[in-house]
């Protein structure tokens, strides 16, 4: 695999991981959402326990989060 300059990335201590009966969107716009949670809760280590339902009170809290400046 190369990066956008063209240079060799390696990925051998990349560890490919499929979780299985995870939470889907059901629509068509929040899909960054649902992308940012993913990344969160994999960086936590965290059981996938968010659903659609959950996704207004994310992007309330982003939106939160970016005005203060500060994660909670």
């Amino acid at each position: 695999m190369k990066d956008k300059k063209k240079q060799e990335i390696n990925t051998d201590g990349w560890v490919q991981d499929r979780k299985q009966n995870i939470p889907t969107q059901k629509n068509g716009s929040d899909c960054g959402m649902f992308a940012c949670k993913f990344a969160e809760y994999a960086s936590r280590r965290a059981k996938i326990d968010f659903d659609q339902k959950h996704m207004q009170y994310f992007r309330k809290r982003m939106v939160w989060e970016f005005f203060q400046q500060r994660l909670m």
